[in-house]
């Protein structure tokens, strides 16, 4: 009897774990503005050595959800700007790209009502801050809307099985066929 409860409670675990995974890939894949605030929590891979040696190229980073008065200087946090690309526009002026960065916070300033947050890499001379552009490549401050999150956990070198998961058409064929695969492992196990 002990056992076969124990083994219910197993599977319950296992589906729900199944369900919370499924549902994280499916809001990552179409809605992913929304993940943050359904889950709490988001993951990014890291694509630059900016952070190396603390967070290296290829790892997942999770992101969890935070006041952004509540950060404090050191937090690792992630958050959105504008990187320059390789491409020019018809004007011949650099193209910047809406990107996440993680870096580190170094220091956080007033001004007027909203606060300031001065980030830097972690190889980076302690006083020679980040210095971060608009979408026009003019200089910009990152302020509380420009904030993500903190970073609560890094899982090195995962980041490459990850990259596979920003597909959205190979999400969903790799759900499909995670479904089918359960689905068939348990008409083997009523035979």
């Amino acid at each position: 009897m002990r056992d076969k409860v124990w083994h219910v409670i197993k599977n319950i675990i296992f589906y729900l774990l199944v369900i919370l995974l499924g549902g994280y890939i499916l809001v990552e894949a179409f809605l992913p503005s929304q993940t943050m605030n359904i889950f709490r929590f988001k993951s990014f891979v890291v694509v630059s050595a900016s952070m190396e040696p603390d967070i290296n190229v290829n790892d997942l980073v999770i992101i969890v959800k935070v006041d952004p008065e509540k950060l404090e200087v050191g937090d690792a946090i992630s958050f959105y700007t504008y990187l320059p690309t390789n491409q020019v526009d018809d004007e011949g002026d650099t193209i910047y790209l809406r990107s996440v960065v993680t870096h580190y916070l170094r220091d956080i300033q007033s001004s007027g009502d909203s606060l300031i947050y001065k980030t830097q890499g972690a190889i980076a001379d302690p006083l020679d801050y980040d210095e971060w552009n608009d979408i026009n490549g003019d200089p910009v401050e990152i302020t509380e809307s420009d904030i993500i999150g903190k970073v609560a956990l890094v899982i090195p070198f995962i980041g490459i099985i990850m990259k596979i998961f920003y597909n959205p058409i190979l999400l969903l064929l790799i759900a499909i066929n995670i479904l089918i695969v359960i689905v068939i492992i348990k008409v083997i196990k009523k035979k």
